[in-house]
């Protein structure tokens, strides 16, 4: 027993110093949050409290050592005249280094020579980038803003083909006596460099096609951000799964950088099918099977099926690219159509012919369509064929495809048809819409919508229903149904109208990260004449920042109608 209690006593003594651990607490007075850190960050006693075991000699060695190195880190900052007190103490409770620090004035910049020498003195956009350098005269000086702006200079000078350019003189002179500084840079430019040849690897398509999706040419001035834009181009053109654009080596005798792209192609054809819900058409059914290239020009081929309880479409497209394969583009298409609503009937096939090119910030479409339709509508039973050309302009811009803070979308499509000429009415009808999204702080969003459209048209009766307006909706006037709003026939049924009007205000905020809510105001009808019937509705909504967009759960108060009856509107997708 003696012996079991005498080594207890020899174990204990031998744990006893392990079990009573020393620590190291590292203590800085009299500096801002903003350079603590960085201060810290540069002590080596700073790396000794987070050692284990701690030694003392280590930590003595590493007191001695800090007064200097605050000193360092402050002169980074622009602190040259610091005061500095310093102790080192032990207790029962472990080792506490404490510095008092007193930063003293800040060394200010009295003069800054900044030059730029060479061909690209001439070029104003970088003389504005030598105007943006981190640092002004009066500006404290801080070591890290001045490498940081160097640093800048040199890469907008690579970026703009100046692939030479060097430094010939940099230096920052500390007078201690006049406390000031003054920064000297010269950059020296070098000849600008121009691009070379551009080998493209054969691939499923021909190199031809994939130069019209702006290679750089030949002579042409380098620039880094014409390779990232072509590299981007080519790999939405939905050909390839993977793209690389790369310079090679750069040729200093002749000042030219060579260009090889290589591609990871796609299968030629694809399958895909999805489902998908919202109150409007009730549960959906997608599928869908493409022919990526069908042939070594580019052509490409889209076959879809939709269905829906209210809606659905059987389609075929076949696009050709034209000058431009990113923005312009030829294509023929069919779509076979059927709409089953509480306000219509009706039955189309649409033959198309168009030509979509860029114009402006947008893309302008000249169409030739043949739609032959066969509608039941608010008592008019007929069937219809229209031979319609068309115009139409769409352009949209958002700083962020799912969730934008900042974003627009136009729409706006004439068409018209002459009775005799392959159509059995006459018309003209333009349509329009737009939206637009303003982020207010950082979590909350207005949203601004406005649908116009008005038809001119001899015998109303026998214009197709799909051409008639209606409103009410998820994507129109909310609280109401689908299509449930407009003119009315004597049996009370909603026959469609020749105009639209509807308008809406939004306000959301994501209260909970991608969870939020919003609430709304939504306004207008389809109607006949100039006399308005604005129906109005209000509603909350629950909104989810889900990874295909936007999921939208809004319930809507028809506060237009007696007793302001309650309709749910489900919807996902992106905003524009």
């Amino acid at each position: 027993m003696t012996r079991l209690a005498g080594g207890f006593v020899l174990l204990w003594v031998l744990l006893w110093p392990a079990a009573r651990a020393d620590t190291l607490r590292v203590v800085l007075d009299g500096l801002p949050k903003t350079l603590t850190g960085s201060v810290l960050a540069g002590l080596d006693i700073g790396a000794e409290a987070r050692r284990e075991p701690l030694a003392e000699a280590r930590i003595r060695r590493a007191h001695a050592a800090a007064p200097r190195q605050i000193r360092a880190a402050l002169e980074a900052a622009g602190y040259y005249r610091p005061q500095i007190d310093a102790s080192l103490t032990h207790d029962a409770d472990g080792w506490l280094a404490r510095y008092r620090i007193d930063r003293g004035p800040p060394l200010r910049v009295a003069r800054l020579d900044l030059s730029l020498t060479g061909p690209a003195t001439t070029d104003p956009e970088l003389n504005t980038a030598l105007a943006a350098f981190p640092l002004e005269v009066g500006d404290r000086l801080q070591h890290a803003r001045y490498e940081d702006g160097k640093r800048a200079l040199l890469e907008t000078l690579h970026e703009h083909g100046y692939l030479d350019a060097a430094f010939t003189a940099h230096r920052v002179e500390v007078d201690p006596d006049a406390y000031q500084a003054r920064i000297t840079l010269t950059l020296a430019s070098g000849e600008r460099y121009r691009f070379g040849d551009v080998d493209i690897d054969d691939t499923v398509v021909g190199a031809a096609l994939l130069r019209r999706y702006g290679a750089p040419q030949p002579g042409e001035p380098y620039r880094a951000a014409r390779l990232l834009d072509y590299q981007s181009a080519l790999a939405d053109s939905g050909y390839f799964s993977g793209v690389q654009v790369q310079p090679g080596e750069r040729d200093p005798a002749t000042h030219t950088v060579p260009v090889t792209v290589r591609f990871t192609p796609r299968p030629r054809s694809a399958y895909n099918a999805g489902v998908g819900f919202a109150t409007d058409s009730g549960p959906r059914l997608r599928a869908g099977y493409d022919r990526r290239y069908v042939n070594d020009r580019g052509h490409a081929l889209t076959n879809t099926l939709l269905l829906s309880p209210r809606d659905s479409e059987l389609s075929t497209r076949y696009r050709i690219p034209l000058a431009d394969p990113r923005t312009e583009q030829l294509s023929f298409g069919a779509a076979l159509e059927r709409e089953d609503t509480t306000a219509r009937l009706s039955e189309n096939i649409d033959l198309q012919a168009a030509v979509t090119r860029r114009l402006g910030s947008g893309r302008r479409t000249l169409a030739l369509d043949y739609l032959f339709e066969r509608f039941d509508a608010g008592g008019d039973d007929a069937t219809t064929g229209l031979l319609m050309p068309s115009i139409g302009w769409r352009a949209s811009h958002a700083d962020d495809a799912l969730w934008p803070r900042r974003g627009w979308r136009l729409d706006v499509t004439l068409r018209g048809a002459l009775a005799g000429l392959l159509s059995d009415l006459s018309l003209v009808q333009l349509r329009a819409g737009g939206k637009v999204v303003r982020g207010l702080g950082r979590s909350q969003r207005l949203l601004g919508r406005l649908d116009v459209g008005s038809t001119w048209v001899d015998g109303f009766g026998e214009l197709p229903a799909s051409l008639r307006f209606f409103a009410g909706g998820d994507q129109s006037v909310r609280g109401f149904d689908y299509e449930k709003l407009g003119p009315r026939d004597r049996h009370g049924d909603v026959a469609g109208g020749r105009h639209l009007l509807v308008a809406s205000l939004e306000y959301e905020w994501m209260f909970a990260g991608n969870v939020g809510g919003a609430l709304f105001f939504d306004t207008g009808n389809a109607f006949d004449g100039t006399r308005l019937n604005l129906e109005r509705g209000v509603g909350v909504g629950l909104r989810w920042r889900s990874p295909v967009g936007m999921l939208r759960v809004d319930v809507a108060s028809a506060i237009s109608e007696p007793g302001a009856p309650l309709r749910l509107h489900v919807t996902v997708g992106p905003d524009l």
